[in-house]
């Protein structure tokens, strides 16, 4: 009996705390509906990770700024779909499914769809309403085992039910190609950048991101650390461009989530004098990402929302998404790969060059911003002609 009373309580708090966490929304700018459009939104509503924090505010916003969603209906993504989401899901006006690296096996894994959204074939089958992919990611890591079967069968149908569907690069585009079954799913693939991006031109008065103040900012990620190549000669070389780097400027180090700390031991070992910035609520995040002339980042956020910020970025290319993105912006060479014969030397060369000369990366990025908009821009309004 007690064992049975200690089971309902804990399910009880547990279903509490997922209550509270489709409730509780976290916002950048107070949310003022622009329409009457009413939606479910499916997403890593995780707020022990920087990215996933901002992520899905940046999506609404962009969503009500171009279409009008007076009311939103969050699910986090790896709740298990059943008969009353789906009913809740039809009696919404749209469902859209994104952002971030959601193409992925082992983070909340399931047998049911082989990726995050804990959702059946049958259950999918059952919406009616428009579904939106919208800036998902092929997040599979370097070496990581191939989804299971299920994936397969799951993804045809998703992308077959997709009004629109918007991978957020290209690198993401070709590989989830490769599951698909014919030529007209394949094609129904778009490129959508994660709305990230697109920060100051979606909140264009909220901070001034041309101020940029005399420091750089480091990120480091250890979730999968074999499978990033994480030798402890590359955490070595890292640590040491630091140490050089910070006899020239001040570092700070933000943190996006807890594992990324692991590195501050070997830090302390070698006396590197840095401030470390822990990134927590979507306000804090832009700020702290519109502030400094360089941001040396391992994970795809760490890249991804300075960029958006109008930061210059130099990328720790750990994984294949960070090289994904650097293509799209027409600027690979903002990175050095791990596996980089030369990667201490590499990396340190080109964050002195891109922190001396931040201006002129920062004229860039503006450049890119105009191409991502006009991507995005086109594609939303395809999803309002969906919608009317």
């Amino acid at each position: 009996m007690i064992y049975i009373y200690l089971r309902n309580k804990v399910r009880f708090v547990y279903l509490k705390i997922i209550r509270l966490r489709e409730l509780f929304f976290p916002s950048i700018e107070k949310y003022i509906p622009l329409g009457d459009l009413h939606a479910t939104h499916i997403s890593a509503f995780c707020y022990g990770n920087a990215g996933d924090t901002l992520l899905p505010v940046v999506l609404r916003d962009l969503f009500n700024k171009t279409l009008g969603v007076s009311k939103w209906r969050g699910k986090n993504v790896d709740h298990l779909v059943d008969n009353h989401d789906v009913e809740q899901f039809n009696s919404d006006d749209f469902l859209v499914i994104g952002g971030g690296g959601l193409f992925l096996a082992d983070t909340s894994p399931n047998d049911i769809s082989g990726w995050q959204w804990n959702c059946s074939v049958e259950q999918l089958e059952k919406i009616s309403k428009p579904m939106i992919g919208f800036a998902i990611g092929y997040n599979r890591f370097r070496g990581q085992q191939d989804f299971k079967p299920i994936f397969r069968k799951h993804l045809n149908l998703f992308v077959a039910k997709c009004a629109f569907i918007g991978l957020r690069n290209h690198g993401s585009i070709e590989k989830v190609k490769e599951y698909l079954d014919s030529d007209e799913l394949r094609q129904k693939l778009v490129f959508q950048p994660c709305m990230t991006t697109l920060i100051s031109r979606i909140y264009p008065n909220y901070t001034d991101y041309s101020k940029k103040e005399d420091f750089i900012a480091f990120n480091c990620a250890f979730d999968r650390e074999e499978m990033r190549s994480l030798k402890d000669s590359i955490l070595y070389e890292i640590s040491n461009v630091a140490k050089r780097l910070s006899e020239i400027t001040t570092i700070k180090y933000y943190v996006h989530s807890k594992t990324d700390k692991k590195i501050f031991k070997l830090w302390d070992e070698l006396n590197i004098r840095y401030e470390i910035i822990t990134l927590d609520k979507a306000v804090q995040i832009v700020h702290e990402y519109s502030k400094p002339r360089l941001v040396i980042g391992m994970r795809g956020h760490a890249q991804l929302i300075p960029f958006g910020c109008n930061t210059p970025i130099l990328s720790i290319i750990s994984h294949d998404k960070m090289q994904y993105f650097l293509d799209d912006i027409h600027h690979p060479e903002w990175g050095v790969d791990v596996k980089d014969e030369k990667f201490g030397t590499k990396l340190y060369n080109k964050a002195v060059d891109y922190y001396s000369n931040y201006q002129d990366n920062i004229d860039e990025i503006l450049k890119e911003q105009d191409y991502l908009l006009k991507v995005t821009t086109k594609n939303m309004g395809f999803i309002k002609n969906i919608l009317k």
